[in-house]
């Protein structure tokens, strides 16, 4: 049987309708409209980071540690202590610290000692005897880092702030509280999800008398108070509770 041409022309039609119709749509699919994407550009279409470890949102942190203070005129101090926090966010703490000191002599009081031993006796030097404070703190900055091209380790730098106060002793004259604002900055290496080394730099800022000198009476007395940074390091390990992080749903 054949065919009028007429028929012919409406079957031709009908057919390129049909290819104009289902062409596009396979050729989306089989991702024939254009270049394939690379996987590089389909990273920075999507979300930056997925399924993040929230290494201290939502977790408690307690951190004993040690220290000492840096720049003393006359007893140096080796701190011995403990920081209490809770991460509120992944960026944002709250907690206290208290540190014991304990301190010795610096060479500057050693020579002092040895060249005017009789003036030395007759006064004193000031001792820190507690450290404590209350203080925020924020962490703008999180990464990884390779240690020996095996071993893979979350890290973390961190800014705080706060107020305290430090005891300071070393004899009647010397002994008195001072309200001290504290400042510093830290970094926080992760050698577990749970557990972390903590090394910071802090600077407390008051006015103390350094040493009390010989009176007339035959006494001592305090030198005259001055406003000073006082630096101290810090070594501590972290142990966060839970011990296990959470992961976030949302990318950051």
């Amino acid at each position: 049987m054949t065919q009028s041409p007429r028929s012919l022309s409406r079957l031709t039609s009908l057919v390129a309708l049909c290819l104009g119709i289902c062409l596009p749509a396979v050729s989306l699919g089989a991702g024939l409209l254009g270049p394939k994407r690379t996987a590089l550009e389909k990273l920075e279409d999507g979300p930056a980071v997925t399924k993040r470890l929230l290494l201290r949102g939502g977790r408690f942190e307690a951190s004993p540690g040690i220290g000492f203070t840096l720049n003393d005129a006359f007893q140096r101090t080796a701190l011995l202590g403990l920081q209490l926090h809770y991460h509120i966010t992944d960026s944002f703490a709250i907690g206290v610290s208290g540190y014991y000191g304990i301190s010795f002599n610096t060479d500057l009081a050693d020579r002092i000692e040895t060249s005017r031993p009789e003036r030395a006796d007759a006064g004193a030097f000031a001792e820190t005897g507690l450290i404590v404070s209350a203080e925020l703190t924020y962490t703008p900055i999180i990464g990884k880092f390779a240690m020996f091209g095996r071993n893979v380790f979350n890290y973390d730098l961190h800014i705080l702030a706060g107020v305290g106060g430090v005891q300071a002793a070393g004899g009647p004259d010397l002994e008195e509280f001072n309200i001290a604002p504290v400042v510093g900055f830290g970094m926080r290496t992760f050698v577990q999800d749970g557990i972390s080394v903590n090394l910071q730099l802090r600077d407390y800022l008051y006015a103390s008398s350094l040493n009390a000198v010989p009176a007339d009476d035959g006494g001592a007395e305090a030198t005259e108070s001055s406003f000073s940074n006082n630096f101290a390091i810090t070594i501590s390990a972290g142990f966060f509770f839970p011990q296990e992080a959470k992961i976030s749903k949302d990318a950051r």
